[in-house]
């Protein structure tokens, strides 16, 4: 596979793209196989193979790249910087990444890693974990939160919780318009 990389990686030094150049360097980088260190490429590039991989997620987030700053802070980051890139890294729907940040994490030892969200939660198109849906319906049959919490035997307190997350993943300010919204969604 450095071979191939290295290949592409040849052409594009023909060519004057720092952004390509830079892509291809990276990963030869990586992989303990780019001699000489190029100058003419991309600046989170250029930047992260200098050693400094927090200006380089920087670079990364002034340019609106997510993905990238989070890989930057799940691979060189501390315990604080790899829960941020989880949090990213899950808010984008990069399963794999997060899963292998997880992994990364625990082999450092650390404790009390968030799983990340089911997939019936990924699939919902609000997001919502099948017991705010279960709560949502229950909203629309018009039920008072203490009349829920009754029929799912949960506290008041935990229905509370779970309607003021349906509130703000359905982006709606009040219980009337989330009811109304679920309609308009079954219809």
């Amino acid at each position: 596979m450095i071979r191939e990389v290295r290949d592409a990686y040849e052409l594009s030094c023909k060519h004057r793209d720092a952004w390509a150049k830079g892509m291809l360097a990276i990963w030869l980088w990586r992989a303990g196989a780019l001699d000489p260190i190029p100058t003419d490429i991309a600046k989170p590039y250029a930047l992260e193979i200098s050693g400094d991989w927090q200006g380089a997620a920087g670079a990364w987030h002034a340019l609106g790249c997510p993905f990238e700053r989070a890989n930057m802070l799940g691979w060189y980051g501390g315990e604080s910087e790899q829960r941020e890139a989880l949090a990213v890294l899950e808010q984008l729907g990069a399963a794999p990444a997060a899963q292998a940040l997880r992994k990364q994490m625990r082999a450092r030892g650390v404790q009390g890693i968030p799983r990340g969200s089911r997939t019936s939660t990924r699939l919902d198109p609000h997001g919502l974990t099948k017991r705010e849906a279960e709560i949502l319906g229950l909203l629309s049959e018009g039920l008072r939160n203490s009349a829920i919490a009754k029929r799912l035997f949960l506290s008041t307190k935990t229905v509370d919780h779970h309607v003021s997350a349906i509130l703000t993943k359905l982006g709606v300010p009040s219980r009337a318009e989330a009811v109304a919204m679920a309609r308009k969604l079954s219809e």
